[in-house]
């Protein structure tokens, strides 16, 4: 259920992404989420590989070349759904940062159950034994 979620929402933010930057068209909603599972499979398959081989060129930028990476990713999203449109890789990479921030936000949102330790009751505790 947190996937079909998941992908409801970053397809609408692919959608009002589209609706208030020029530079990225989408035909309608049906493609918007379209593009965030291809988007999703793309970032599956693909991104750990492209991430492996270009670690050094990574670690000597100081990790902005994720940042080309999420851009190519994109640009790879855009190639595969026919109805959305990347005009250019500056908006590629300003729709990558974008998704990816709202992919963040979303996993928060959608795991806070899980992270959340329990909390002791008010009274109970451990019995510890000394020890000599």
């Amino acid at each position: 259920m947190n996937k079909i979620i998941k992908f409801l929402t970053l397809g609408g933010i692919v959608w009002l992404s589209a609706q208030y930057l020029e530079g990225i068209t989408v035909v309608s909603f049906r493609y918007a989420i379209m593009a965030a599972v291809v988007l999703a499979i793309v970032n599956t398959l693909i991104r750990p590989i492209l991430a492996i081989i270009s670690l050094p060129i990574t670690l000597i930028t100081f990790g902005l070349f994720s940042l080309i990476l999420t851009a190519f990713m994109v640009e790879i999203m855009d190639y595969f759904v026919s109805g959305i449109t990347v005009h250019s890789f500056w908006w590629a990479l300003l729709l990558g940062v974008i998704v990816s921030s709202a992919n963040s936000f979303i996993d928060k949102i959608l795991n806070k159950a899980k992270r959340t330790p329990p909390q002791p009751k008010v009274g109970e505790y451990t019995n510890y034994e000394e020890v000599d």
